[in-house]
């Protein structure tokens, strides 16, 4: 009879060759090669927002008590510079937590997977993570939005995701009983809202 795993994800029935006990051939957490692949790409959608960045860093700093003070225009736009350098370090560093953070909660938490290859697979915590930040950017740099947080779309946009991911992964949790299908929309949403702090 075919078992649960203490996860979220249901245990194949020994094939008789010997397995060992709470053992499975399944995949594990997503590559690691698609967490960098995914980092990636959002980094670069985050670069690509520098020109709309610089203009509200620029913008902000002469509303700002200091405007008044700073007559040199080299020293205005080194100002400018050093604030546009610190605000992509704290943000790459930010996506750089919260996808290790994804990688920690799908792998200990959210185990449901879809298999892309014999030994690959993604997982849910990483198509919430992907899709909370890649996207966003990206639209952000398309759009010339210099932070996606002012528009009400954003955060219709997160909560969809928190609702609609989980459902790509149906078959794998369908099973599992009202409370452990409430925990993984649970940690889909706590991930997802998450996200709205990078």
């Amino acid at each position: 009879m075919t078992s649960l795993t203490t996860g979220l994800e249901p245990v194949e029935p020994d094939n008789g060759r010997g397995a060992r006990p709470g053992k499975t051939s399944k995949a594990g957490p997503t590559n690691r090669g698609l967490w960098l692949i995914a980092y990636g790409l959002t980094v670069a959608a985050v670069l690509s927002r520098l020109p709309a960045l610089h203009e509200t860093v620029r913008a902000r700093l002469l509303e700002s008590d200091l405007a008044g003070k700073v007559e040199d225009k080299g020293m205005e736009a080194l100002a400018v510079n050093i604030g546009l350098l610190l605000a992509v370090f704290l943000t790459m560093l930010l996506l750089a937590l919260f996808y290790s953070l994804a990688a920690v909660v799908e792998r200990n938490v959210l185990t449901m997977r879809r298999q892309t290859g014999r030994d690959r697979g993604f997982g849910l915590g990483y198509v919430i993570a992907l899709l909370c930040t890649f996207p966003v950017h990206l639209a952000s740099s398309v759009l010339g939005i210099s932070s996606p947080k002012t528009t009400i779309w954003y955060y219709l946009y997160v909560l969809t995701v928190a609702v609609i991911a989980p459902l790509l992964f149906r078959t794998h949790w369908s099973g599992l009983g009202r409370r452990k299908t409430m925990t993984v929309y649970a940690f889909a949403a706590g991930l997802a809202g998450l996200s709205l702090a990078v």
